[in-house]
């Protein structure tokens, strides 16, 4: 699951939001300065399989709605901590470089700055994740992909940002459960994982 926050005043292109799947979250931000949007752009919204939500928020400054955005950031890794989302902001302003520069500092969390939603994977750092990035040679994750355990790209992914982490093989096994609710699968991943983890 991908959440695209979108600073709507900067930029109002939401060309690809109709390409979104179900498990994605649309957040738009928007101002009385910039309030309407195109009959092309309505059409693409309601085809758009994620879901769409609308926040019109005070503005009486310069950057409040930057401000209020950016806010609503920490809300959003506090609500997803136990089950990690990739974050992307919708923006040509570059400000939001020193947002997404703070939160990889404080909790390795990376978010994407992205100017429209055809580019959900920034060219300079991909692919975004909400964690330190998994490389293809990655131990974990070749031993899951090797096993006959079913998981989804996106539980994969999930799967292997909850290992790394959590230090413990308890804390592990705890979140795994929260994210995919199979004490099953979760007893044959923490399986394949324990010896893994014991020579890191």
């Amino acid at each position: 699951m991908a959440i695209y926050l979108i600073d709507y005043e900067n930029t109002t292109n939401l060309s690809g939001i109709d390409k979104l799947t179900c498990d994605d979250k649309v957040v738009i931000f928007y101002s009385k300065k910039a309030d309407s949007i195109s009959f092309d752009c309505h059409k693409s919204i309601l085809f758009s399989q994620a879901s769409v939500e609308y926040k019109l928020v005070d503005v009486g400054g310069t950057n409040a709605l930057d401000f209020q955005l950016s806010t609503y950031i920490g809300y959003l890794i506090k609500q997803t901590e136990s089950e990690p989302q990739e974050i992307y902001i919708v923006s040509k302003d570059k400000g939001y470089t020193f947002v997404a520069s703070f939160w990889k500092n404080e909790k390795a969390i990376s978010i994407g700055l992205i100017t429209d939603l055809n580019k959900t994977k920034p060219p300079e750092e991909q692919p975004k994740k909400q964690t330190t990035s998994i490389t293809i040679d990655d131990p974990i994750e070749t031993a899951l992909k090797q096993s006959n355990i079913s998981l989804t790209n996106s539980e994969l992914s999930s799967v292997i940002v909850t290992v790394k982490k959590f230090k413990t093989i308890q804390a592990i096994n705890s979140n795994l459960n929260k994210l995919l609710k199979d004490s099953t699968k979760c007893g044959e991943i923490i399986a394949i994982i324990k010896p893994i983890i014991k020579k890191q």
